[in-house]
């Protein structure tokens, strides 16, 4: 008999997993003894209670989606003939803006590139590897640690971006620096790691740990963070948002910031646009910071 771990296992992407397990779970020990036989209305009050907390929009969705799914798993395994919540939509706006105004500032993102020092230098060109991605291409940390080595074409300068849940795949342009910057990385540092990797276990991704493993996202957090206090922590997904904002700023073709960003809607991009109002309001900010 198929578990509900087997399901989400063979249904869904890695990363997804444990977070629709983590909502199930917790609408089973809301529910009861009563969660596999629950109405439309028993699900409705669910989410109501959610509401009662002052979740955000996104996340009541992110729930409702993860009951879906449970209840598509009854159904699937013949254990309920019918989902009672497949139509269910909730009205919840979600503000989507970017706050623009708050974003780093094109010189800043240069000279986090320009003066990165590692905390080992063993990983120095790794981890300026990391940086250019995030400064230059706007990747997320997912998208970074997700390169294979076969992603990555010194010739034409390009790397590939494999598509995920959120972005769509795109190949983009590196710098003249970055391909030196990979050239040697891969000359060195990525044979030092890949050699103790097991032939077994061998992995083709393109920045790897010390013992040959894939880096995790997580890591880069923490990488880009050493030493900084918490008034002046860097946000990976932040760098992001600047990069897309300053594409757009700088009057280049929304279409073509949509495929650089790898977003699937236009709406997405257009989040990222600065108003005259917003930098009139920044600068007045600047100007008056007890206001």
């Amino acid at each position: 008999m198929t578990t509900l771990k087997q399901y989400l296992q063979n249904e869904y992407s890695k990363t997804s997993i444990n977070g629709y397990e983590n909502m199930i779970n917790r609408f089973l020990l809301a529910s009861g003894s009563k969660a596999a036989t629950a109405g439309y209305t028993d699900i409705l009050d669910y989410i109501g209670l959610l509401r009662e907390q002052n979740l955000h929009p996104k996340s009541l969705r992110n729930n409702l989606f993860a009951i879906k799914i449970y209840y598509r798993f009854l159904v699937a395994t013949g254990k309920r003939k019918d989902h009672p919540c497949q139509y269910l939509n909730l009205k919840d706006q979600i503000n989507r803006a970017i706050p623009v105004e708050t974003l780093y500032a094109k010189e800043i993102l240069e000279e986090l590139y320009e003066s990165w020092q590692s905390k080992n230098p063993v990983h120095q060109t790794r981890n300026k590897i990391i940086i250019s991605l995030l400064v230059y291409q706007a990747l997320t940390v997912l998208e970074i640690t997700q390169i294979k080595v076969s992603n990555i074409n010194l010739e034409a300068g390009t790397v590939y971006v494999k598509a995920n849940v959120k972005n769509k795949e795109r190949t983009l342009n590196l710098k003249p620096k970055q391909i030196l910057l990979f050239h040697n990385y891969l000359k060195d540092e990525y044979k030092t790691w890949q050699r103790k990797q097991k032939p077994s276990k061998r992995q083709e991704y393109f920045l790897l740990t010390d013992e040959g493993l894939q880096l995790r996202p997580s890591a880069i957090n923490k990488m880009i963070n050493y030493k900084r206090e918490p008034p002046d922590k860097l946000i990976p997904l932040k760098i992001r948002q600047s990069v897309i904002a300053h594409l757009l700023k700088e009057n280049n073709d929304i279409r073509i910031v949509q495929e650089f960003a790898g977003h699937r809607r236009a709406a997405s991009t257009e989040a990222y646009k600065q108003t005259g109002l917003e930098e009139l309001k920044s600068a007045i900010e600047k100007l008056h910071p007890l206001q």
